[in-house]
């Protein structure tokens, strides 16, 4: 899977709540990122990425998975408090050790229009050494069916 149109299969329903607004009476920046976050997880448990609970013991983690080198989003609409959102998440690019993920956030009271767009290369990461190594094969093939 190179470089494809996303389709955003996982999606995600949240409403806004009134503490996500700032001084400004408007969603804060934080609050997209964190949106993403929601929708970055939702497609993880999608494609049963393993997850690397910080409680299990050192021993019992996993050595290696997923993590975030980078992100960027384009605010589109102020969003307000009340208003419901749905975070839509898909996969881009996959290459032998990261993907590019993309998110697109539609509000409702906007009539479901882009509130906010963004994307995040996600690396597969060696936890010991700090290092990419190639993503599983097993992995990339649930993406493929996921986004097809």
């Amino acid at each position: 899977m190179e470089n494809v149109e996303p389709k955003y299969p996982v999606k995600l329903s949240t409403p806004i709540a009134w503490g996500d607004m700032d001084a400004f009476g408007h969603v804060n920046n934080t609050v997209f990122f964190r949106l993403f976050e929601s929708g970055r997880i939702a497609y993880f448990d999608e494609v049963q990425m393993p997850p690397r609970p910080i409680h299990q013991e050192a021993e019992d983690r996993p050595d290696h998975g997923p993590i975030l080198a980078s992100t960027n989003c384009d605010f589109l609409l102020p969003l307000t408090y009340p208003d419901n959102v749905r975070v839509e998440t898909g996969v881009e690019r996959v290459g032998n050790s990261s993907f590019t993920m993309v998110y697109r956030i539609l509000s409702e009271k906007f009539g479901w229009k882009e509130a906010g767009r963004g994307k995040g290369v996600v690396v597969w990461c060696d936890y010991k050494t700090g290092k990419s190594v190639p993503l599983p094969e097993d992995i990339k093939q649930r993406m493929r069916t996921l986004e097809s």
